[in-house]
C-alpha cells in the first residue's frame, strides 16, 4: 500500500496540537484521529518525529546561543590581555 501524504489541513491540526502539548495521552491521540481521519499510530509517529525535529532545532538554538557567548568572551578576553601587555 502507497503512503499517503497528511494533508496541509490535518498539519495544521497536528502542528497547533502539538504546540499545546508535545507528548498526547492515549485518549487525546485517539479522539485526534478521529477528527483527522487518521489512524492514531499515524498520529503518534507523527508527534514522535515532531518532537525529534524540536530537540534538533532546540540544539541548534542552544548552540548558537553558547558560541554568541563564546565569541563575546573571546573579544573581550582579547582586549584584557592587550591591557595588560601594555601596562
Amino acid at each position: 500500500e502507497k503512503k499517503r501524504r497528511l494533508s496541509v489541513d490535518q498539519v495544521r491540526s497536528l502542528e497547533l496540537n502539538f504546540e499545546m502539548e508535545n507528548k498526547l495521552e492515549p485518549e487525546r491521540k485517539k479522539q485526534l484521529a478521529h477528527e483527522l481521519g487518521l489512524q492514531p499510530r499515524q498520529v503518534a509517529v507523527w508527534f514522535q518525529n515532531r518532537r525529534a525535529r524540536w530537540k534538533t532545532k532546540q540544539l541548534e538554538r542552544d548552540y548558537e546561543s553558547l558560541k554568541a557567548s563564546y565569541d563575546k568572551l573571546l573579544l573581550e578576553n582579547k582586549k584584557l590581555q592587550a591591557e595588560v601587555s601594555s601596562v
